[in-house]
């Protein structure tokens, strides 16, 4: 049989042909819950998508960042969010390495809902408002959802290791605004 092989079959080397799109499903969703922890602490900044390379191609909205750590500082200054997935496509893109057929690249396009807290704080609880009195309400007020797309691409070593800098590129651009949001993004 000279065509495709079936999910599973032996092949050459010993390798075998495993669909990976679960596990990368899961290392998704931890992604997602990365962006949407609140911060208790500027040490905790760094808990932002720690998976990035040290030099990732991070782009928002068509604007690139220049690095990790400008990225995380400025995500940490937004609201809260949450995030959900709505649809999630996994490819593996294999490299020539005979020696380690399961090295490679995931390449990943999801399609998400995000939405955010309006309540007036950021993820590091810091507002606007000019007197330091904390309203004894705790309680989030959440926006319509946002439309999300996202692109990454991330190294084959995230089945063994979801903790791993893996991820060189990140493309996150915002698909569909709500009309009735305070938020707007262009």
């Amino acid at each position: 049989m000279n065509g495709f092989q079936i999910a599973g079959q032996s092949q050459p080397n010993g390798f075998q042909n495993r669909d990976n799109s679960a596990t990368v499903e899961n290392y998704l969703t931890k992604l997602l819950e990365s962006l949407d922890e609140p911060i208790s602490n500027q040490q905790a900044i760094m808990k932002i998508l720690p998976q990035l390379h040290q030099n990732p191609r991070i782009i928002i909205n068509g604007n690139p960042f220049g690095s990790r750590e400008q990225f995380q500082q400025l995500w940490a200054r937004l609201p809260l969010s949450n995030h959900q997935i709505t649809s999630c496509d996994v490819h593996f893109i294999p490299t020539n390495n005979t020696n380690n057929p399961s090295d490679g690249q995931y390449i990943v396009s999801a399609h998400l809902k995000v939405r955010f807290d309006e309540s007036g704080k950021n993820k590091i609880g810091e507002t606007a408002s000019f007197n330091n009195t904390t309203t004894s309400s705790t309680r989030n007020i959440w926006s319509h959802w946002f439309g999300v797309s996202l692109s990454l691409v991330a190294d084959s070593t995230i089945i063994s290791n979801s903790n791993t800098e893996a991820i060189s590129i990140w493309d996150y651009r915002f698909t569909e605004n709500p009309i009735s949001s305070v938020f707007k993004v262009n």
